[in-house]
């Protein structure tokens, strides 16, 4: 299976994208809400149970996703 890495923004994460940080491993949304006057994007990874990192909502994150033209069994098409 084949991935693709894409651009999104914060507010554009989903729960269960795989987000490629500039250091350190992938890591796995488990949670992601709006919060405050000023809004900022909480995130939750499972890499780091409990911890919260706050991001812009327009901060620019790389996302893996699998490459759907690699991951089909030969013969087989869309």
């Amino acid at each position: 299976m084949g991935y693709l890495v894409r651009t999104i923004t914060a507010i554009q994460l989903r729960l269960g994208d795989v987000v490629i940080p500039d250091t350190g491993g992938h890591r796995h949304v488990t949670q992601h809400r709006v919060q405050g006057a000023h809004p900022v994007v909480a995130v939750q990874y499972a890499e780091t149970p409990g911890a919260t990192t706050l991001y812009p909502p327009t901060m620019p994150l790389l996302i893996e996703i699998p490459d759907a033209t690699t991951s089909l069994p030969a013969g087989r098409s869309l």
